[in-house]
């Protein structure tokens, strides 16, 4: 689930003043990624150098270029205490509208420029500010403790509340949608330099994953210092050639791909307990102080770095793209270890997301179950198709989730993840790491055919949606 490997690099830093709003960039060039990267606060610019571009994922990742690199990055030059911070990712979909020639005798100006306007479709922009607010206010209550903090959202059930959120980082919004807008206009001046890359006969082509991070100010921990990472991002679900028709022309279903159950090597309940995991954890410091599992804290990029480990989570022969989060349930908590066998501890336990993704699971009777929120992040995507499938009266189970057992009973149809970038992406088999005695992984579940058809119904359904609920700009800039 990496960037795109394009021609150029870009590094903006903005600066903005609260009271006028004045707004700064600088651009450094670098070869083989078309990518953005941003960090501002309401004082000065601080900009960034992208190291010599990477040659493989791994380095890619590592890297400034990637949010998750530039999220690590700053963890580690700010410390875990100002360092780590609230953030989300934005799905950012372009289409190139004009292209136009301007004469500096028009303008005033020495040089000739050409005027590029660019629609950019920002989805769900409410959801992401929402979100972003309430997961601050998680990070800096457990870092600061309520005293320190000025109180407000304290559960999910407040998220989503315009008023109340609107009222608690009016300031700390504005600032974000002006490094968002900062960002879009890089974009698009890259987008118009390489058109080749946003359109082939009117198929849009140019996504942008657009990284918000909200990480508490040394000098007023209750206010978010504002920063932004954007970057092109590859996909192989580009929409479909439209009909005349179609306002939003069909998504093509991205490649199916292989999951890993985090197991322990032991499977008992104090070894899965010491796993990383986001369900019941302090995302800073990684102990217990109660679920913060609907928070979106960039200290994940780093601790759950164990559970990518390619000799056991993500082994090279299976091709593993995403490793999937479980969980004991309640009801088996405190039963005595001896009366488990490795697999029967195996078939207790919940799939709850995977590291990056939200998880569905469409069961034989049609019913579609995703673990609840408080367990899980409330993803956007997530959000869309829960939407879609109540409205069509769809049985939809959020409040359960899968369990392993499910899959033994032979109960599952079909496996997706879903991703604020890449939407939807199928689960073609899941795969145990070796436990006990067993040397290899092994195959728990595979999809029966290679047909996904109500992935892809689902997909089509919640596309139509977030294109319809997405905020349009159009950015004009000048080359």
């Amino acid at each position: 689930m990496s960037s795109s490997y394009l021609a150029l690099a870009f590094v903006s830093s903005l600066s903005i003043a609260r009271h006028h709003k004045s707004f700064k960039t600088t651009t450094v060039s670098s070869l083989h990624y078309n990518s953005f990267c941003a960090q501002a606060d309401i004082h000065q610019v601080h900009p960034i150098i992208i190291p010599q571009s990477p040659s493989n994922d791994d380095d890619y990742n590592n890297s400034l270029a990637s949010a998750r690199g530039w999220m690590e990055h700053i963890e580690q030059t700010d410390g875990p205490k100002y360092g780590v911070g609230a953030y989300t990712v934005l799905r950012c979909d372009a289409t190139l509208l004009a292209s136009s020639p301007i004469t500096g005798k028009t303008t005033g100006e020495d040089e000739d420029t050409t005027e590029v306007l660019c629609k950019w479709k920002i989805w769900g922009e409410k959801f992401h500010m929402d979100r972003l607010a309430f997961s601050f206010q998680t990070l800096t209550t457990n870092l600061f403790g309520v005293d320190d903090y000025r109180g407000g959202i304290t559960s999910m059930s407040g998220m989503g509340s315009s008023v109340q959120t609107q009222s608690m980082y009016a300031d700390s919004i504005e600032e974000t949608r002006l490094v968002m807008d900062g960002l879009l206009q890089q974009a698009t001046k890259s987008i118009s330099a390489n058109s080749y890359n946003l359109q082939h006969g009117g198929i849009l082509t140019q996504t942008l994953m657009l990284t918000i991070l909200w990480t508490p100010s040394s000098t007023l921990q209750s206010t978010p210092l504002v920063r932004g990472h954007a970057a092109f991002f590859a996909t192989n679900n580009a929409p479909q050639q439209p009909n005349n028709d179609e306002s939003h022309p069909p998504l093509l279903l991205s490649n199916p791909i292989t999951a890993c159950i985090a197991i322990p090597k032991q499977p008992t309940p104090e070894a899965l307990s010491v796993l990383p995991r986001r369900h019941g954890m302090n995302l800073n410091q990684q102990c217990q102080v109660g679920s913060s599992a609907s928070a979106k804290v960039s200290s994940w990029c780093r601790i759950r770095r164990p559970l990518e480990d390619p000799n056991r989570y993500k082994p090279l022969d299976y091709s593993v793209g995403e490793v999937l989060l479980v969980r004991q349930p309640e009801t088996e908590r405190g039963t005595n270890i001896m009366t488990y066998s490795n697999d029967n501890f195996i078939d207790t336990l919940e799939l709850l997301e995977g590291l990056i993704s939200n998880l569905f699971v469409v069961y034989n009777d049609g019913t579609v179950r995703t673990a609840p929120v408080g367990l899980v992040l409330s993803g956007y995507a997530r959000h869309l198709i829960i939407q879609e499938l109540n409205e069509r009266g769809m049985k939809v189970d959020s409040s359960n989730p899968p369990t392993i057992q499910d899959i033994r009973d032979g109960l599952w149809s079909e496996v997706f993840v879903t991703s604020a970038i890449r939407l939807v992406i199928p689960i073609e088999r899941i795969i145990l790491p070796a436990t006990g005695a067993t040397a290899v992984p092994r195959v728990v579940w595979e999809a029966p055919n290679d047909e996904y058809r109500a992935t892809k119904t689902i997909q089509s359904a919640m596309y139509q949606r977030g294109c319809s609920q997405a905020t349009v700009k159009n950015i004009v800039t000048y080359l």
